[in-house]
């Protein structure tokens, strides 16, 4: 019994030490933290953490000035950790829009072969293996006129023909995807 008494007494003294310590340093470390650049609000919130952490290991220090030294220490940790953390936010939210911006190119990518491939149903699959020779590959008129061994105006004369099939059936089924078209000369 008498040594819960005395657990008590020595609990209660810590407690009134930290309150008077809390109460003379607080403001201290806060417009220290404010005089390094951080944000009021946010300077407030790393003391109040900073105290916390200071409570919990109160006991260990013998004097204000080394539990002073070890808030100060803390606050300026605190602050360091919360830059750091904003940063990698700042990096994965940036990420996330390119990445996802990515994706939905890629996606339309995908989606505008599909297309193109159901557009050139009606050509053989030799016209269509020589419009994607020249729009994907982007191979000469007379690469592949060479290679697939056809008169070069013939060649121009079915292009033609299949990219004005492959536009017309865009721009019909497909609207949203006329623009990348554009752009990606199909």
């Amino acid at each position: 019994m008498e040594k819960l008494v005395v657990t008590q007494l020595d609990t209660a003294q810590e407690e009134t030490q930290f309150s008077n310590f809390y109460q003379e340093n607080f403001l201290k470390i806060k417009l220290t933290l404010v005089f390094m650049g951080v944000e009021e609000e946010t300077a407030k919130d790393i003391t109040q953490e900073s105290f916390a952490k200071i409570w919990l290991t109160w006991s260990q220090f013998e004097t204000n000035a080394a539990r002073m030294g070890f808030l100060k220490v803390v606050s300026r940790n605190l602050w360091i950790d919360r830059c750091r953390k904003l940063k990698h936010e700042d990096l994965y939210l940036s990420e996330m829009v390119h990445g996802s911006e990515r994706t939905i190119d890629i996606l339309h990518y995908k989606e505008l072969l599909e297309a193109t491939q159901k557009a050139l149903e009606p050509f053989d699959d030799e016209y269509q293996k020589i419009y994607y020779e020249i729009k994907l590959n982007g191979c000469s008129y007379k690469e592949v006129a060479e290679r697939f061994q056809i008169n070069i105006k013939t060649l121009e004369r079915h292009m033609t023909k299949m990219s004005k099939r492959v536009r017309g059936y865009l721009q019909k089924y497909y609207a949203h995807l006329s623009l990348i078209a554009l752009f990606l000369n199909f």
